[in-house]
């Protein structure tokens, strides 16, 4: 596992009463200089050493004295402070891991360690921790408006994690485009499960759609390097600059199937089939397919969910009929046909997924 030496200087609390289980949790991780390793033997002393020490990780056993891990997992999780520690619980039993999964544990692993599954896991964790820490970092330095190479370099180092981890917290990311702007929470979730519909329909294999339903989170995120004041604009040259700044936060990012995906939906999904579109006025099949299975989806929800350019809502019945008027104008008329046909589909989505 030698990307756990990626990471920088980590400390992992391990609490468990049992000296040689401590010797071998120390041990897997003894090659890795980055990785610090603390021990506790119990509840108490594991809180002693967190309010002196910054613990990115806890290894926690539960058949303990004085304080088992039971009651230590519930004070860690209730505590502000130390609730978003990752803590992979010790445990083999169904019942003690619905138990500890009640009170917020992230993970379990069994005794005695597997070296591989638990240098895994740990990294698993970590991944997800240095995230959400970046994701953090964003919303706080940005003000929604991501200016500086170091707010890129976050936001690109985070879209790296997701997809080389979880791609479900791409959603993160993809709410993020809207925070502050929209007050619809479902917004990102909705693009995907349209996206599910109308993917399968086109005829699309299993990897298409799953890496479509993923894009469709943050195939807006060229919104978050839009000036706020520009955000209301929709028809201004800076609003219609966002979908050439979401290629540019991809353009570093090693380009595997999702990513390359992602680009051409990012850079596509506003050209029009007659060429009117931006931002390179792209004609009929110039414009990438993916491109043009998102474009459809992405005008029906702008028509029947208020955006924070356009507050005003139809029906989707209503839609429905605009939308038949852009055939071979704003849309691929074989891939409209398929919509059309299948609206009721995107009406249950719709249903489903709004507010």
């Amino acid at each position: 596992m030698k990307e756990l030496k990626k990471f920088e200087d980590t400390t992992i609390l391990t609490v468990d009463d049992d000296e040689f289980n401590q010797a071998m949790a120390i041990a897997i991780f003894d090659d890795f200089k980055n990785i610090h390793m603390l021990q506790a033997s119990q509840g108490i002393e594991a809180f002693e050493i967190l309010n002196t020490e910054v613990i990115d990780l806890i290894l926690l056993d539960l058949i303990m004295p004085e304080m088992d891990g039971f009651e230590t997992l519930k004070r860690l999780k209730g505590n502000p402070e130390y609730r978003d520690i990752p803590v992979i619980v010790i445990t083999s039993k169904d019942e003690e891991k619905r138990a500890t999964y009640d009170l917020g544990a992230n993970d379990f692993i069994s005794k005695p360690y597997s070296p591989e599954e638990l240098k895994l896991r740990v990294y698993n964790h970590l991944k997800v921790k240095k995230f959400s820490e970046l994701l953090s970092d964003i919303k706080v330095d940005s003000s929604l408006n991501i200016s500086s190479s170091e707010q890129l370099s976050h936001l690109q180092e985070a879209i790296k994690i997701a997809i080389g981890s979880e791609k479900k917290l791409l959603l993160k990311l993809g709410n993020l485009s809207y925070e502050g702007i929209e007050e619809d929470k479902n917004r990102a979730k909705r693009m995907g499960e349209y996206a599910k519909v109308i993917s399968k329909l086109c005829g699309l294999n299993s990897k298409e759609i799953d890496n479509l339903y993923h894009v469709m989170f943050i195939y807006d995120i060229g919104l978050l390097r839009i000036p706020p004041e520009y955000r209301l604009k929709s028809d201004s040259k800076e609003f219609k600059s966002y979908p050439e700044l979401g290629l540019s936060i991809l353009n570093d990012l090693e380009e595997t199937t999702l990513i390359k995906m992602a680009k051409e939906v990012i850079y596509s999904h506003q050209e029009n089939w007659d060429g009117s579109g931006y931002p390179q006025a792209l004609k009929g099949e110039e414009i990438p397919l993916y491109a043009r299975v998102a474009s459809i989806i992405d005008f029906y929800d702008e028509l029947t969910a208020s955006r924070f350019y356009n507050p005003h809502v139809l029906n989707s019945d209503d839609a429905l009929d605009i939308i038949k008027r852009e055939k071979g104008i704003k849309f691929d008329p074989n891939i409209l046909t398929l919509f059309v046909e299948n609206f009721e589909l995107f009406k249950d989505v719709k249903n489903r997924w709004s507010n």
